[in-house]
């Protein structure tokens, strides 16, 4: 599935635009207003646009609203079709084969140009000095990823919107802060430690993920999937385990092992970051949680679901 085609597909259409332009009028969120305000991480999905769209505009309506300067974006590098993922994952292959792959994707990644293309022109980036530990991508990595497109579209609609200047991006796209062979985070300390030089008064931290990967497109062989009308409240359970487990208990290989193999989770390798940038003395709020319903759009047979989540981390 080429989902970077696919959602701007569904923002491109007239009543794409026109559906962002309601979902802004209608956006604002005082404990939103008040995460940013503080300085806390929210996170926001990146689901199809009648789920995630609303769920982003109170992001981006609570922005503008909070007179914030910058924004520092941690996205997904998904990494399903992505040879270097699987070679680092994967326990058969030769270990020299396993470190090339992790090399390759491990870390933080930025976009080489100076704006951000979106469906309703271009959207301006802004860089700290020095690169710190995120490698600049010169080699087409990026190409394919998706996960901050919806956001900044509807960043860019925000501001004609609400007659404000464009808030400059900053977006990195988070690849394997495990290390697959050796184990332990050393990457997201890192990234979190330099996080902490560029996050200044004024800027806003935020992230995005898909909390929950569920259902006929999504199993393992043989994995059992049912349906049943209590589904979303036993994934936010599970969800709240994982994040108890990583940001309450400092526990990252069990939040990691709940993310890959319970949840899959796609924001597995961003929240050891948040772990570390919030040095075990944040929490978290679950604001929204819902099961998106995923097997129209990939065609299979329910159930089929992917969580459109808003949580504050901090």
């Amino acid at each position: 599935m080429d989902w970077k085609s696919y959602y701007r597909a569904e923002i491109a259409r007239p009543e794409g635009r026109d559906a962002i332009v309601d979902f802004l009028e209608s956006g604002r969120d005082p404990k939103v207003e008040g995460a940013i305000g503080r300085g806390a991480i929210v996170s926001f999905p990146h689901t199809a646009l009648s789920y995630a769209g609303p769920l982003q505009a109170r992001l981006v309506s609570s922005i503008y609203r909070m007179g914030i300067g910058r924004i520092v974006a941690l996205g997904v590098l998904h990494g399903s079709g992505n040879r270097a993922f699987r070679m680092a994952r994967d326990p058969s292959l030769p270990l020299e084969e396993r470190k090339a792959g992790f090399a390759r994707v491990a870390g933080g990644f930025s976009p080489s140009a100076d704006t951000f293309a979106t469906s309703f022109g271009a959207y301006p980036v802004w860089r700290p000095a020095g690169a710190g530990p995120v490698r600049t991508d010169r080699s087409g990595l990026l190409s394919p990823e998706f996960s901050l497109d919806t956001f900044v579209s509807i960043l860019k609609l925000g501001a004609g919107l609400f007659g404000k200047d464009e808030i400059p991006i900053f977006p990195i796209y988070v690849g394997m802060t495990r290390d697959p062979i050796a184990g332990g985070f050393a990457l997201a300390f890192d990234l979190a430690e330099w996080l902490w030089g560029i996050v200044r008064p004024g800027t806003a931290l935020v992230t995005t993920g898909d909390l929950v990967h569920y259902g006929t497109a999504y199993a393992a062989p043989g994995e059992v999937v049912e349906d049943d009308p209590n589904l979303t409240g036993r994934f936010r359970s599970k969800v709240e385990r994982m994040l108890d487990s990583g940001l309450i208990e400092g526990d990252l290989d069990g939040a990691y092992r709940m993310g890959t193999e319970v949840l899959k989770s796609d924001q597995r390798e961003i929240l050891p970051v948040i772990a570390a940038y919030l040095g075990g003395e944040g929490g978290y709020e679950i604001i929204e949680f819902d099961l998106s319903d995923y097997a129209g759009i990939l065609d299979v047979e329910p159930p089929c679901r992917v969580a459109s989540a808003l949580v504050i981390y901090g």
